[in-house]
């Protein structure tokens, strides 16, 4: 029996399958515009590679970049908005927030609808849900045939007050569907039943936006799994951690917008399970962008509210910050001479100047080839050769600029992308008040081991965990993961005894639509299980803390349990609590989840992977570890290390998917479950440790 993890991000598709409790990994490169294409041939090759017979596929699960890519390139379906009468301003008009308040340069947030596509109804819904102004259909007809006659590709239905009652949202969109059959709808009660209707609106409108491309590219999708005769039903990952089907997928795109790294967010979790490890960073680097993200007390910090593109989101999401440095990223030269390190990326075409598909802009792998950490003439996923004189090249056009020499600006190129991830990784820690010396930095993605001791010594970070399988760690994340889906329903609710019937009648109306769910997902076999949450604060406050309720039906005793649980997460959260204010529940929310079959519960074999160690083109290489001198560095394929042993470096470790750099002073030991530990060099209380300590401080 097999199972098969897709993971395809901007220059490489990644793949992984688990047969009989062993895994095979591969990296294919990827196909833009149209990155489904690269999907037959990955599972082609890993077939291939595993011996695994089509029939024997039992599950296939994806990840994907496509909302994001869009939603960064501004590649939307033009929307319509139909709103209640004196609200058509709402999403212009937003929370009138401004990040930098003395911004010179400040860029106004992109606004998804156009004034001439927004569209007011007579219609009102009271706070309390009741309704007041019934919509006319013969309006709605009027105004959506205008609507379609400018433009408009889809619509979007949101009301005031449609998060206690959507009532007026269903009718309105019943009526759209047997008048216009052909455009699609949206409502904001069904994307994001919550209170806050700018959040509510801004995200219905993202969906409807991104809802053509995202169901074309799902569409293509399964007919490539099936030209690859698999004919399963695919599942892809949502953006808190959990397996949808592609037809949910289809209808809420804002759920796949970090679809990918969270994937390789659960990989981690895995490998820190089986590890006994509990305080993890994640830094995933890839050719494209480095996305990282906190795991404390083994489990991963949570939003409910994200931006993206400065266009807000609701919906639960895995916190996780990305940059644009990659691989891929572009290094430049400013106005003021500065250099620069992305956001722009080479993609994967024309992609590194390295790679030899006619990239001429200096990257962040041409630095590492310049430097000597991807050694000339190396096989990069079995498909990639470097050309080390392209590279010299490339680097030489801001070399000259900046008066160094070639590999000079590549050291300098590096100390700069390395830099920026080290304070992204600063800030995702220190602002929760965590010491980053607690945690271990997990590297993963094609280029994430590369640079992982240099930043984890930014960090003050002792130890860096390198897993079996670096490379491909989001498709194998997409192995390890479970159908899950979550049930809201948005009331402001005072968190006493007297509206205890009221709550047990929320919760229940939302278990119902839970298990209705579960029926639904019989088709992909697993055991579901339910958790009841609520977003609580005191009366007045602008933000909720998320706590557990016990099981239904809801008593006075876990009403209490509950509002202590509160009291204690403000008090972690915020430094203080009031113990004697009112409490208030904004909604309650059921997260269901189905875990899918396992074939062993906690494999750890993995094949081999890549060139046998007589590939290796040289034994000892030289590398520009510091900007004026270079080294004599070991090169070894990580499949010569015995588990247990010992690598002092400076070394390169080799494999298909990645090479791990260990630095002069850092150490590369193996782990009998693939992994491997490299140990950083820093030592409580040493000068080193310290001067990161200044570091952070500043």
């Amino acid at each position: 029996m097999t199972r098969i993890g897709i993971d395809i991000g901007g220059t490489f598709t990644d793949v992984v399958a688990e047969v009989e409790g062993r895994f095979y990994s591969a990296k294919v490169p990827s196909t833009r515009p149209n990155p489904d294409e690269a999907v037959s041939h990955a599972i082609e090759v890993i077939l291939q590679r595993s011996g695994a017979a089509p029939e024997s596929v039992f599950g296939v699960s994806h990840g994907t970049t496509v909302a994001t890519n869009a939603a960064i390139e501004g590649e939307f379906a033009q929307v319509g908005f139909l709103t209640t009468a004196g609200f058509a301003d709402v999403l212009a008009v937003g929370r009138q927030t401004r990040e930098g308040l003395y911004d010179l340069l400040f860029r106004s947030r992109r606004i998804l609808v156009p004034a001439n596509m927004r569209i007011e109804l007579d219609e009102r819904m009271s706070a309390e849900g009741v309704p007041l102004v019934a919509p006319e259909r013969e309006q709605v007809r009027e105004k959506v045939a205008s609507l379609i006659e400018d433009g408009a590709e889809v619509l979007c239905v949101g009301f005031l007050h449609s998060y206690i009652n959507a009532e007026h949202e269903r009718q309105v969109a019943e009526w759209i569907s047997e008048d216009f059959p052909r455009i699609p709808v949206w409502t904001s009660a069904e994307v994001a039943p919550e209170f806050r209707e700018y959040e509510r609106f801004s995200t219905a409108v993202l969906d409807a936006a991104l809802g053509p491309l995202m169901k074309r590219y799902l569409e293509r999708f399964s007919e490539r799994v099936e030209d690859a005769s698999i004919f399963v039903h695919p599942l892809l990952m949502h953006s808190a951690g959990g397996l949808a089907t592609l037809s949910d997928a289809g209808k809420h795109p804002t759920m796949t917008l970090l679809s990918g790294p969270a994937a390789g967010v659960l990989g981690t979790i895995e490998t820190g399970q089986r590890l006994n490890r509990s305080e993890l960073l994640t830094f995933d680097m890839g050719g494209t962008s480095a996305d990282l993200s906190l795991i404390h007390g083994g489990k991963p910090t949570m939003l409910r509210l994200r931006e993206v593109e400065r266009v807000p989101v609701l919906g639960n999401s895995l916190d996780i910050s990305t940059i644009g440095a990659g691989g891929g990223s572009i290094a430049w030269v400013d106005s003021g001479k500065r250099l620069r390190v992305g956001p722009r990326s080479a993609g994967a075409r024309p992609g590194p100047a390295a790679y030899g598909h006619g990239g001429t802009e200096p990257t962040v792998t041409d630095a590492l080839v310049l430097v000597g950490l991807i050694p000339a003439n190396l096989e990069l996923g079995s498909s990639v050769t470097i050309h080390y004189d392209a590279a010299l090249q490339a680097m030489k056009t801001i070399a000259d600029e900046l008066g160094l020499d070639p590999v000079g600006a590549a050291r300098a190129v590096l100390d700069i992308v390395n830099t920026n991830m080290s304070l992204t990784a600063r800030k995702l820690v220190l602002e929760r008040g965590l010491d980053p010396r607690d945690f271990t930095l997990v590297a993963f993605g094609g280029a994430g081991p590369m640079h992982s001791v240099d930043v984890a010594r930014e960090l003050g970070i002792r130890e860096v965990l390198i897993p079996a399988t670096p490379g491909t760690m989001c498709a194998l994340g997409l192995l390890v993961s479970d159908q899950e889906a979550e049930f809201v329903s948005s009331q402001i609710i005072e968190l006493d005894a007297e509206n205890l019937k009221a709550l047990n009648t929320l919760a229940s109306g939302l278990q119902h639509e839970a298990s209705v769910w579960v029926q639904e997902q019989a088709v992909h076999g697993g055991v579901p299980d339910y958790r009841l949450r609520a977003d609580m604060r005191y009366r007045g406050q602008h933000h909720a803390l998320a706590v557990d309720l016990s099981d239904l039906p809801l008593t006075t005793e876990s009403l209490e349990i509950a509002r202590r649980a509160f009291i204690n997460a403000h008090r972690a959260q915020n430094g203080y609590a009031a113990e004697d204010e009112i409490i208030e529940l904004v909604s309650v929310r059921l997260e269901a989840s189905v875990a899918l079959p396992r074939i062993e519960d906690s494999p750890t074999s993995y094949a081999s992977q890549g060139a046998p160690a007589d590939r290796i083109l040289s034994r000892e290489i030289e590398v520009w570890w510091e900007r004026d001198r270079s080294s004599a560095t070991r090169a070894v394929h990580r499949s010569e290390i015995e588990v247990g042993s010992e690598i002092t470096g400076p070394a390169l470790v080799f494999q298909e998917d990645t090479t791990i750099a260990v630095p002069p002073g850092a150490t590369f030991t193996p782990l009998v479950d693939g992994s491997a530990i490299i140990n950083t060099g820093l030592t409580a209380g040493s000068p080193e440790e310290a001067s990161m300590l200044d570091a952070a401080r500043a």
